[in-house]
């Protein structure tokens, strides 16, 4: 359960909430045409369309907790009545218990309480989802809306719907709460109704409301470029009109007419849309008549006047601002034309009479900044290009200045959001571009100093004309070509005087006019990306990315022409989303370098190849997790390794070190050497992983250190014996292994399962063997191969893909069974979209050492077998043709069946002479006794037979078996070989040395 519920729960207890139910206390007096209500009501009245059809309950809370108003399905509803969730009830903590709205009231923030968090046992089949609604102006919390749905059918998705019908109830109180914006809006309303408009533009939403019709749909972008262009037009003396570009091949065309109450003085903005989405713009040119194609375009021929525009004083063709009427357009004296509406549709029309403060009761909710507006009925095919929509309604500074203002905080709070939210510096760069980019500047680069993509630190102070920069990013609002500003141009280093040098001098934001031509100079390093812009003068402001008293880099802002130069309002916000970007970039850099160190250490620490093996042919994989699945991408722990044994075999290990980090790969680094360590004293895999449990669970003695940190380290050991063709493998906590024989279906081993290591405690480890057919196919893997990747089930389904990737079909040494393929099929399989988790995978297919390369004797524990022992090796070397190792495997026969029979126990000696690229001798006796070499006194007779061996052979060595020993030496057989007779002169002088 997540603390706050906990948290919640705890102090409902403390209060004595019966959780059976509860009897809420009622406020009667509450203001059923109360600001908050009045700003909510349309919006929670189409959320609840929405959700038409579904048992979802909407409920409007105020800042005190009070439902002040609830809608939705009936059902729903009297499932409130049973609750007592009336209008009036009081719904905080101190009386209810756990739910959304007081945790909304607590938190200041949006909260989901799903349905066994509630504290009440009868909203426990609900999932509620609740949203502050926030005073634009300040911030202040005024009131909750809260979505309540039966759990099954809650989806993520509506938690997002609900967010933005909150964000549009509080644009909503901020109209609402501007009086001499009423004002405008109560004049705007009194001319308004000689004219036929159709309904209102809601900005917020992106719909438009009115009564019947059908009217385009705004994303969130064309609502923020419509207004933009609206809060121009109010702030302009000059222009009228203007016209924006729409997805979808439309247009709209905005229209400024001033307005004039009392004191008040400012403009409303009404918007025109011509064309459809998928269709070619339209001109209405008669009524009910449309002309496509090229002379449909704004400004193109017409074949006369078009439905809803005038003729201008000066010749040009404006929309009128009452779609059907007739009159003239509006001009810079601000006039405007009149039209006047059927006696039916003037009937018909409902809500058009303003309240006393300028809002209508039964109307559409007005757009953005509107205050309030009417809603008449539209014409069939509202939309369609000849319906005029209000957009705006404000003064002509105050308005501009207020909207601008919320749309800096408003860019400020989506930066906070959506910058930084990976651990990638170039991610970071595009996510600053893309946030600029249309809102606050026509095309945003952000460079960075050139070490700093490396993972260096820049240097201190400030950056001189000389520093090389990278380009990181580069976004543009305006249609390109794509050729030549989008690459990257390699080192750039801006020229003394140039804004970007005294920003990078001075680390603070640098407002300029660039000159385009002047700025593609070549001096600052290829193509300037400002040249996409166009000719003439745009504005600019360069911000560095400064955290830490360094400067990481430089973000630059263009706005196209000269209409709209940067303030200095805009020089501050330019500085603070380079600030925030730059922390998110060093951040970034700080874990790439760690990464790379990490990365680095964790290579060096795995097998850089793996071994060429007569047991096995090997290949492997190691994937640490991938960034784009919201997993840590720092380096993990997970190992593997191939360890040659005597005999011939081969053992196969793979281990898991909880974590991720340096600590994890040092952890790991220390692991495998010491299971290296292990293995060559040729201990049995049980034994291996309990001298494992044992080095990891001992205290150090550092009071500072409570626990090892390999504590709960899993790891698999399995020896494969190339003669036996048997496995014996076992595992710490770790996945079993998977075998898929020639033509044989896949399965897991069946493996005793031991506690992790550090864990064990008084439980031993066991092991199991399986007799394994040459040509098999055995997987060793980590548990990330098998947990849950994108778009994929449990980890049920994933080990299924990998056995059935494992079972290639074909011979055993085909193509299809190749190691290296069949690593690549298991990755692909398993994890198409990348790993979640570091992922460590081991294949071996298996081999079997021919009969006729094997040789086997058992002989009494008596001295006269040691000259049968050296005759039975003379014959066999002769009929492998290695008769010139006669001599020297003689001596080692002679040396090491004479010790089996002095110190042996008595029982019988087993001989044992295995042929590949070496040539093994081993021999076993039924004592456990080590042999080790002594250096004998010059007087001794004896004591000198380990030595010889030593010295004739590559190596030796003793591995114990459940009952008994078996010492073993290696030869490697070579083609220019001394005859035996050289060996025997060596010898002799051997012994001459050491006398």
């Amino acid at each position: 359960m997540r603390a706050e519920i906990r948290a919640s729960w705890e102090r409902s207890r403390s209060l004595g909430i019966d959780v059976e139910g509860v009897a809420l206390p009622i406020e009667s007096d509450l203001d059923p045409d109360s600001r908050l209500i009045r700003a909510a009501a349309p919006v929670l009245e189409r959320l609840c369309a929405r959700f038409s059809g579904l048992p979802v309950t909407v409920t409007l809370a105020d800042a005190r907790a009070n439902i002040i108003d609830r809608r939705g399905n009936p059902v729903g509803l009297d499932l409130m009545d049973e609750a007592s969730l009336v209008r009036g009830a009081n719904v905080d903590e101190r009386f209810m218990g756990t739910s959304s709205v007081s945790m909304v009231l607590s938190t200041r923030a949006p909260f989901v309480v799903v349905g066994h968090e509630h504290f009440l046992h009868n909203l426990k089949t609900l999932t509620c989802m609740a949203a502050p609604v926030r005073d634009p102006v300040g911030g202040t919390v005024r009131g909750v809306v809260n979505l309540s749905v039966p759990e099954r059918l809650a989806r993520p998705g509506m938690a997002l719907v609900l967010q933005d019908a909150t964000d549009l109830i509080g644009e909503r109180l901020l109209e609402l709460s501007t009086a001499r914006e009423r004002e405008l809006v109560t004049s705007f309303l009194q001319d308004r109704e000689r004219g036929r408009h159709t309904g209102l533009l809601h900005v917020g939403t992106g719909e438009l409301a009115g009564y019947g019709g059908t009217a385009p749909l705004l994303d969130r972008q064309e609502r923020s470029v419509l207004l933009d262009a609206a809060v121009d037009l109010i702030g302009s003396n000059e222009e009228s009109s203007a016209e924006v570009a729409l997805a979808g091949g439309r247009v709209a065309t905005l229209s400024r007419r001033p307005l004039r109450h009392g004191d008040a003085e400012g403009a409303a903005v009404e918007v025109v849309f011509h064309g459809s989405r998928g269709a070619p713009p339209a001109r209405i040119t008669a009524p009910g008549t449309a002309v496509r194609g090229p002379a449909a375009r704004p400004g193109g021929p017409a074949t006369g006047p078009a439905r809803g525009t005038a003729t201008a004083p000066d010749g040009r063709e404006v929309p009128l601002l009452t779609a059907g009427g007739t009159g003239t357009a509006p001009d810079k004296g601000g006039g405007h034309g009149a039209g006047t509406a059927p006696k039916e549709e003037a009937a018909n029309r409902a809500g058009t009479a303003p309240t006393e403060d300028g809002g209508n009761r039964a109307g559409t909710a007005p757009g953005k900044g509107a205050g309030n507006g009417t809603g008449t009925a539209p014409e069939e095919g509202g939309g369609n290009g000849t319906d005029a929509w209000l957009l705006l309604v404000g003064e002509s500074g105050v308005g501009r200045l207020a909207a601008e203002a919320r749309g800096r905080l408003s860019l400020l709070n989506e930066a906070g959001v959506r910058v930084g939210t990976t651990l990638d510096m170039r991610r970071t760069a595009e996510e600053l571009a893309e946030i600029a980019v249309p809102r606050f500047a026509d095309l945003a680069v952000v460079e960075l100093v050139e070490g700093v993509l490396a993972g260096e630190e820049p240097p201190p102070g400030p950056l001189g004309p000389d520093t090389a920069l990278r380009r990181a990013a580069l976004r543009t609002g305006v249609p390109t070509d794509g050729t030549g500003a989008f690459a990257d141009p390699g080192p750039v280093r801006y020229p003394a005087g140039a804004p970007q040098a005294r920003c990078l001098h001075t680390g603070r934001p640098v407002a300029d006019s660039v000159p385009a031509a002047a700025a593609a100079a070549p001096a600052v390093g290829g193509a300037h990306p400002v040249a996409l812009l166009g000719g003439g003068v745009h504005a600019y402001v360069a911000a560095p990315l400064y955290a830490r008293g360094r400067v990481f880099g430089l973000a630059g802002f263009y706005r196209r022409g000269e209409d709209r130069p940067y303030e200095e309002d805009d020089l501050t916000l330019a500085g603070e989303l380079a600030a925030r970007a730059a922390i998110s970039v060093d951040n970034a850099r700080r874990f790439s370098r760690e990464h790379d160190a990490s990365l680095m250490l964790q290579r060096s620490l795995l097998p850089h190849a793996l071994p060429r093996l007569t047991a096995a042919d090997l290949a492997s994989r190691y994937l640490p997790a991938d960034g784009r699945t919201g997993v840590s991408t720092e380096v993990g722990g997970d190992w593997f390794d191939a360890i040659p044994l005597s005999g011939m075999r081969v053992a196969l290990v793979v281990g898991d070190v909880a974590g991720h980090g340096l600590q994890a790969a040092a952890t790991m680094g220390r692991l495998r050497t010491a299971v290296r360590t292990l293995a060559g004293l040729d201990l049995p895999p049980e034994e291996v992983l309990a001298h494992l449990d044992e080095l990891v669970g001992r205290p150090s003695g550092d009071p500072a250190e409570e626990h090892d940190p390999a504590t709960a380290t899993t790891c698999l050991y399995a020896v494969y014996d190339p003669v036996t063709c048997r496995c014996t493998a076992a595992r710490a906590g770790h996945p079993p292994p998977a075998v898929a024989p020639p033509g044989g279906e896949a399965r897991l081993l069946d493996l005793p399962s031991g506690p992790p290591l550090g864990l064990g405690g008084l439980q031993p480890y066991e092991s199991a063997a399986v007799d394994l057919a040459p040509g098999s196919l055995l997987a060793l893997y980590t548990d990330g191969l098998l947990k849950e990747g994108l778009g994929y089930g449990d980890t049920e389904a994933a080990t299924g893909r990998l056995l059935s990737a494992l079972a290639a079909p074909g011979p055993a040494r085909g193509p299809q069974r190749d190691p290296e393929r069949v690593c690549d099929r298991i990755t692909d399989a398993v994890l198409p979209g990348g790993p979640r988790d570091d992922v460590a995978l081991l294949v071996a297919r298996v081999r079997a050492l021919p009969a006729d390369q094997v040789a086997a004797w058992e002989l009494p524990a008596a001295p006269s077998v040691v000259a049968d022992a050296r005759a039975l090796v003379r014959r066999k070397l002769t009929e492998w043709g290695l008769a010139d190792m006669e001599f020297t495997t003689g001596l080692v026969v002679s040396e090491l069946v004479t010790n089996a029979v002095r110190y042996g126990g008595g029982g019988p000696v087993s001989l044992r002479l295995l042929r590949d690229e070496t040539l093994i001798c081993e021999v076993s006796d039924h004592s456990n006794s080590s042999p080790r070499i002594r250096r004998a006194a010059t007087t001794e007779e004896g004591g000198r037979g380990l030595f010889l061996v030593a010295q004739f052979t590559r190596r030796w060595g003793a591995r114990f078996m459940p009952q008994g020993k078996t010492v073993w030496a290696e030869q490697v057989p070579h083609a220019d070989r001394q005859t035996p007779e050289a060996d025997e002169h060596a010898l002799l002088a051997m012994f001459d040395d050491v006398v």
